[in-house]
């Protein structure tokens, strides 16, 4: 071939690679081409973006550079299978396939790889797309129609629940009424009565989550001594199997504005999970102290605590590791607590069991003016 045609053939090739580059630079997805050894030849303006690198730092560096570390063995196998039999297709099928930025943070990608034969051997060109906004918007319709479902599953729970209601109160009447005439009845009537009345109280509770889950009353505030209301409390309340419920104040007297009803729920909740998660002897210890303008009341168990898988799911609805209930007393305590100004958490400490801590404010920072006698 002449000098002449040589050159010809060069003119002709220069335009060619030019709208090549012009193409891959313009492209809305990311481009990375690389040769047969897995190192970066090309990269467009777009991988810049995405990947935060300038393309000077990217070029000659080996492509895993844009992947996460957990995945860089598996894709060296991948990208020596595919230089073994090159085609178009798909990069990772089947898997959710991530890019790494420079700073380390990854996103979700498609990847598809196309092969090209050149003068200068076998080249491979990545075409990158960003999932993150299609992601979120995916997370989204799922978190919308879960909401859905929740709203329908809640209606449907609160009218079985209220219809459950009165015929509980029917049992819970006769066997309050055979516990009255219990001298009358042999030993093992008599135990039966008391694992009727239990069992009716079990199903109460279980029914009162329900509609507490399900509807949000308007609240009934009142200012009243917190130290008062629960030493009352623990006298008047119906003990749970062999219970035993010990308060210890710190404090003499501390005012709240509150819910008493509500706040009586969070306690009673508390108490009997710690009753739950006990073995015998049951001893449930309740702490009052207060910080500043905050009242604590750390209710203890002595079962065998809260591991830290669960620590991060306890507060979530239907979530339980009891035998008994439905996972909604915390739900429904918590929520409690934030109408009224305070925080229930679950605290660390250094005996057996859990603690959990209802923290409310003082009656000044409430506000509140309507005094309630404990």
């Amino acid at each position: 071939m002449s000098r002449t045609n040589l050159n010809a053939d060069d003119t002709r090739r220069q335009p060619a690679e030019e709208r090549f580059r012009l193409v891959v630079e313009s492209s809305p997805a990311a481009m990375v081409i690389v040769d047969n050894h897995g190192e970066i030849v090309m990269v467009n303006r777009q991988t810049e973006n995405w990947f935060r690198y300038d393309r000077e730092e990217l070029i000659a560096q080996a492509v895993e550079c844009l992947i996460p570390s957990r995945f860089h063995d598996r894709h060296v196998n991948d990208r020596d299978k595919f230089l073994k039999a090159p085609q178009a297709r798909p990069m990772g099928a089947g898997h959710e396939l991530f890019g790494r930025r420079k700073d380390g943070t990854e996103f979700p990608v498609d990847i598809s790889l196309h092969p090209m034969q050149t003068s200068e051997g076998m080249l491979v060109m990545a075409y990158i797309v960003d999932l993150t906004d299609r992601k979120r918007a995916e997370s989204e319709i799922r978190k919308r129609h879960t909401l859905e479902r929740l709203a329908l599953l809640g209606q449907l729970a609160g009218s079985v629940a209220h219809e459950i209601r009165n015929p509980l109160g029917v049992i819970r009447n006769a066997a309050y009424y055979l516990n009255m005439v219990k001298e009358s009845l042999d030993g093992e009537a008599q135990e039966s009565v008391e694992e009727i009345l239990e069992e009716v109280d079990r199903a109460n509770r279980i029914v009162s989550d329900l509609l507490d889950y399900t509807r949000d009353p308007p609240q009934q505030t009142a200012t009243f001594d917190v130290v008062n209301f629960v030493h009352k409390l623990v006298q008047e309340r119906r003990p749970i199997d062999d219970e035993l419920v010990l308060v210890q104040s710190q404090i003499k007297s501390f005012d709240v504005t509150a819910d008493a009803d509500q706040i009586t729920r969070i306690l009673e909740n508390l108490i009997v999970n710690g009753v739950q998660a006990s073995v015998d002897p049951i001893t449930i210890q309740i702490v009052i102290s207060s910080s500043g303008s905050q009242v604590m009341i750390d209710v203890q168990d002595e079962g065998e605590g809260v591991d830290d898988s669960q620590r991060l799911r306890i507060f979530e609805p239907l979530f339980t590791t009891k035998t008994k209930g439905i996972g909604l007393g915390l739900v429904i305590s918590k929520r409690y607590a934030e109408q009224n100004r305070g925080t229930l958490e679950l605290v660390d400490h250094t005996g057996v069991g859990a603690v959990f801590r209802l923290t409310l404010p003082s009656h000044e920072l409430v506000g509140g003016e309507v005094v309630m006698e404990p």
